[in-house]
């Protein structure tokens, strides 16, 4: 039985946990065992044999892909990694192109003036802001970036649409708006990128296939080396029941 290695420094259940479950369900169909490490000080000792490892920490750096590679260890990142020294195998998220898809409904309800809340705090942010700034832009829509709003700013300024990063900030403006005794969707349409399993309100927006990606990294794990040994997987796109038209 050949035994895969994951690396991840979080000891803390968040977004890595279903990624693990992923990576655990594929090891599992495919017969091979399992180690959870939060460091690689162990490839340099006889006691341990890996035949491929997972990168699911991203704060693993160069010396780590350096520490693989000298010891011929096969390794896919989950998650896209920069390195001057060698192409890294990955399994991502293409989170600019689900943004770019919500926006390009929202346009095609009739949205004009669309807010997108959020703080840019890492890699993740940063494109799906960058996605939501493209697609206004190429689809002639005003489109503003705030880290957060109040409900009487979005009606103030005339907004109809909400893209909210977190679905927490989502379903905060949705019990907040319906307080006031507005109708979402109708008055405002809300869409959040980040849906969980345990959505309550019907939110519409976007889930992401954490599960997915650890799945899909332990098959690319597999088959390397191959010349397609970057994927990007899309957003799940949940219909829910706060987008339609504006009133």
């Amino acid at each position: 039985m050949s035994l895969i290695g994951v690396l991840s420094r979080d000891t803390l259940p968040g977004e890595s946990t279903p990624a693990l479950a992923g990576i655990g369900h594929a090891v599992h169909r495919t017969g091979n065992g399992l180690l959870l490490c939060a460091d690689l000080d162990f490839v340099d000792t006889q006691d341990v044999a890996l035949s491929g490892c997972v990168l699911l920490d991203r704060t693993a750096d160069e010396r780590d892909l350096t520490c693989l590679a000298d010891h011929a260890i096969p390794f896919v990142s989950i998650g896209r990694r920069d390195s001057t020294v060698r192409q890294v195998p990955y399994v991502d998220v293409d989170h600019a192109a689900g943004v770019r898809d919500l926006v390009a409904r929202l346009a095609a309800f009739g949205h004009r003036q669309i807010v997108y809340i959020g703080l840019p705090s890492g890699v993740t942010s940063i494109e799906r802001l960058h996605g939501f700034q493209d697609a206004t832009a190429a689809l002639g829509v005003h489109g503003l970036h705030a880290p957060a709003v109040w409900l009487d700013q979005l009606l103030r300024i005339g907004v109809t649409a909400v893209i909210a990063e977190h679905s927490d900030d989502a379903a905060a403006l949705v019990r907040a708006a319906r307080r006031r005794n507005l109708t979402v969707p109708g008055d405002l349409s809300v869409l959040a990128l980040d849906l969980s399993e345990q959505d309550l309100l019907g939110l519409t927006g976007l889930r992401v296939p954490r599960w997915e990606t650890g799945r899909r990294a332990v098959h690319l794990l597999a088959r390397l080396p191959q010349k397609q040994s970057q994927v990007l997987l899309e957003c799940e796109f949940v219909e829910g029941t706060t987008l339609s038209a504006p009133a």
